[in-house]
Order: C-alpha cells, then structure tokens, then sequence
C-alpha cells in the first residue's frame, strides 16, 4: 500500500476517493514523525560519539562566587558554602554536550511533525480551490499525510550520506579552532548533499500530492500538478531557510 502510493499514487488515489480513510492517514503521519525524528537523534548520538574532545566548563555544582567570597549570613547560605571547595571549572566531553543539544530539540522535531500535518493540509486545501477544486477538507488531510511519506525516506537516506561523511573526518582533536574548522567543512559538505536530497524528497512529494488532490479535489492532471507541485516547493524553500 505504501509503495502504491508512494511509486502509484494515480491509480492509489482513484482506488480510494471519495472517502480517504483519516484513521489511517494520522497513523502514517505518526510513523513519519517517529522515522524523522528518530533519524535526526541517531545522526545526533552518532556524531556525538566521534566528539571524544574535551572542553572545561563553569561547575554547575560550585555556588556562585559572591556564596563562597562572602560570610554567610543565613543557614542556607552556610550549606551552600560547603561546596566552595568543588573547582570553578569541570573537564566535559564535546560530544556529551553536543547529545545534550539534540536530545532538547527532538520532541520539537516529532510534534513539529504533528503540527505540519494540518498546516500542509490547510495550504493544499487553499491552493487546490484556487484551481477550482471541490471536496472535504478531510480527504486533503489524508492526502497531505501520505505526500509526507518521501519525507520520512529522505530522512533515512540523509542519515546514510551524512554517517558515510562522518567516516573521513577526525574529530578527536582539543583543539577548539581546529575542530570548529573540521565542523565547518563537514557542514558545507553536507549542505549541498541535503539540499539535492530535499529537492529530489520535494518533487516526490509534489507528485504524491499532485495525484492525490486530481482524485480527492476532482481536478484536472495539470491544474493538481500545480497546487501540489507548488506547496511542494514552497515547502522545500522553508526547508533551506
């Protein structure tokens, strides 16, 4: 079924309109959120891993120096002084702070996921009556859900070039300019990588998206290609700011 509407989505769609099933259209929506963002945190715990430099860091366990320089005028203050004796500093792994980062924005990453849903919908919804297209906002939503399957492939596909692309880069190094140079380049080179991949995930999405609002929206080929082929890239555009 996947396949189908992912390779076939013009015989996909007819098969099933009207009446798209919604139940099944969050299901695969879930599923690209947990693909996505479990893609994202794997490249995240990945390079983390290759980060085996160390950095120092304010000791978060230490009071603040105006506890430890003064006297303490209260019981608390007194308690907090007892650790005064920890060092101002502590020795971190680069790569534990870096994994501390990303464990923060992936349930941003999975709900973002959610909330698109509809925002993708809302905007197919609006560029296919644009067209002339007629029918239940309902069918547009499970359209957009299965248009973001390409998505969740790219993200599985990116995650391979940029593991393959970690494997030549040494990031051992404590020197802080000479890492953060290896970090650039690394960055670059993955740039151009993930925009040719998005654009090639974009136009997938566009023709997902195009067969499903000819079958759901009753439009013709050309004018479905349009609305769907034009928030595709819309979309894509987001995707590089």
């Amino acid at each position: 079924m996947v396949l189908d509407a992912l390779l076939r989505p013009d015989d996909f769609f007819a098969d099933r309109t009207p009446g798209l099933s919604l139940g099944r259209a969050a299901v695969v929506v879930l599923l690209v959120a947990v693909v996505i963002t479990t893609s994202v945190g794997a490249f995240g715990w990945l390079f983390s891993e290759r980060l085996t430099a160390t950095t120092e860091i304010p000791n978060e366990n230490r009071p603040p120096d105006w506890v430890c320089d003064g006297e303490a005028d209260t019981e608390a203050e007194e308690m907090q002084q007892a650790d005064c004796d920890e060092p101002k500093q502590q020795t971190v792994v680069v790569g534990d702070l870096v994994w501390d980062a990303f464990s923060e924005i992936l349930p941003l990453v999975f709900v973002g996921m959610l909330f698109g849903w509809p925002l993708y919908a809302v905007a197919l919804h609006v560029a296919s009556a644009a067209f002339g297209g007629t029918g239940s906002f309902a069918d547009t939503l499970a359209v957009a859900a299965w248009g973001m399957v390409p998505s969740a492939v790219v993200a599985v596909v990116g995650l391979g070039l940029l593991y393959t692309g970690l494997g030549g880069i040494d990031l051992a190094t404590s020197n802080p300019e000479r890492l953060a140079s290896q970090i650039e380049s690394m960055s670059q080179r993955a740039q151009g990588d993930t925009a040719l991949l998005s654009l090639v995930g974009a136009c997938w999405q566009g023709y997902v998206w195009s067969f499903g609002l000819k079958h759901a929206r009753d439009l013709p080929t050309g004018a479905a290609a349009f609305a769907g082929g034009g928030v595709a890239f819309v979309v894509f555009l987001f995707g590089l700011a």
